[in-house]
């Protein structure tokens, strides 16, 4: 079954694209800005989001300028071990594109249609913020950091995510 993919052009240098999709600066404008970016390979993000909900993804591969390789590791059951992948091509014209694929979202989960519209969003907030330096980011409301978030989701997951 066939994954999230999605191709984009970004008016924006692959330079620039690269770092707002591997600095705490750049993830925190144009994905989530309560968020703990890791800047190496193995290292953890944390992503939070609103009613107590979270995902850490794993760092697998970190190519400057070509490529960027998430593993979820903790969160969303549905996204659970599933893959985030960013490949960057620099354009003869200076822009990049880029090739983004969600590895293990398909049509089969029940989450796709709702995480499908979600990347479609994001990734726009993506393109806003390489190109015209919109920051667009999700500001949750809940206010939970750390331990306190995941408690609370692990709690919530058990409860009402089965």
């Amino acid at each position: 079954m066939n994954s999230y993919v999605k191709r984009l052009e970004l008016a924006a240098s692959v330079e620039h694209v690269y770092e707002a999709l591997t600095t705490e600066n750049g993830i925190k404008s144009w994905w989530t800005t309560d968020c703990d970016v890791s800047t190496k390979v193995g290292g953890i993000h944390t992503f939070r989001f609103e009613r107590l909900l979270f995902n850490s993804m794993e760092i697998l591969e970190l190519v400057p300028n070509e490529i960027v390789h998430w593993r979820c590791v903790e969160g969303w059951s549905e996204w659970k071990e599933t893959e985030v992948l960013f490949t960057l091509h620099p354009t003869e014209n200076g822009k990049t594109t880029v090739e983004f694929q969600h590895l293990g979202l398909t049509p089969l989960l029940s989450c796709y249609k709702m995480c499908s519209k979600g990347w479609d969003d994001t990734l726009l907030h993506l393109q806003q913020y390489v190109e015209n330096g919109e920051t667009n980011a999700h500001v949750p409301k809940t206010g939970l950091k750390g331990v306190l978030s995941r408690t609370a989701f692990k709690f919530f997951s058990k409860k009402y995510m089965k």
